[in-house]
């Protein structure tokens, strides 16, 4: 699988553990992958970032240089084979892409259902399949996950249920791949491109709402999730845990 290969700046002079680590990010081009891969190379990783749209690699690369690139469909098991056979070794694989199917039981289509599942469930696990291997024994494995899988809300049944999913996949692949640690990264109400879904109106009264419910008082940035799977990234004692950053959503 050949990667595009981007111009390199010097790495952090941080003492963090992962200065020269290889950090592979799968949905990396936007939302909280993006903000991971930013945040990991900042620290000094090296960094190769995986997505299926070419136009978002390439924005991607000029906004954090010194990444590798390269296009992977996480649905389709020979497109993650083959990007996954280009990557000698890893330390590090965050998996985070996502599709949502939004809608009452009675009338969410089934593609919709079908594509949360093939991304949410199998495209982490495909992901965990073919870099699994190639992981140092120190190294890690982040999936993440979305708080509707771990609060009840109406017209998302099938979403939550492949969020819950990635949850107890996490936890089970933690024992099996020991000592590789697993960890779950759960997410709240994100301000990322996947709500752009709904109109500009639609989607400022759902943040304003939520923000108004939620502890904190406002709804999260990707930074705020990359900075936790940061910390499991360098932390050596935590695995099997299922971490909650929602800014008290949940409660």
């Amino acid at each position: 699988m050949p990667f595009a290969r981007h111009q390199e700046t010097a790495l952090s002079t941080s003492p963090s553990s992962l200065s020269g680590a290889r950090v592979v990010v799968i949905g990396g081009s936007s939302g909280i992958g993006k903000a991971v891969a930013r945040q990991a190379a900042a620290a000094g990783a090296q960094v190769v970032v995986g997505s299926r749209s070419q136009d978002k690699l390439e924005q991607t690369a000029k906004e954090i240089d010194g990444i590798t690139t390269g296009v992977v469909d996480v649905t389709d098991e020979e497109s993650v084979a083959a990007f996954f056979a280009g990557i000698d070794s890893l330390d590090h694989l965050v998996v985070c892409p996502g599709d949502m199917a939004v809608g009452s039981v009675y009338d969410v289509s089934l593609d919709s259902v079908r594509a949360a599942l093939d991304t949410k469930i199998v495209g982490q696990l495909l992901s965990v399949r073919h870099a699994g291997k190639k992981i140092s024994g120190q190294g890690s494995i982040v999936l993440i996950a979305g708080a509707a899988g771990f609060k009840s809300y109406a017209d998302m049944s099938a979403t939550a249920a492949a969020n819950a999913g990635i949850g107890g996949m996490g936890r089970s692949l933690a024992v099996e791949l020991a000592p590789v640690r697993v960890n779950v990264v759960v997410g709240g109400l994100i301000d990322t491109p996947l709500w752009s879904f709904l109109p500009e109106d639609a989607r400022a009264g759902l943040f304003e709402q939520t923000a108004q419910s939620t502890p904190v008082g406002r709804v999260g940035q990707p930074d705020d999730v990359a900075a936790t799977v940061l910390h499991l990234l360098e932390n050596t004692f935590v695995t099997g845990a299922v971490l909650h950053v929602d800014g008290g959503g949940t409660l």
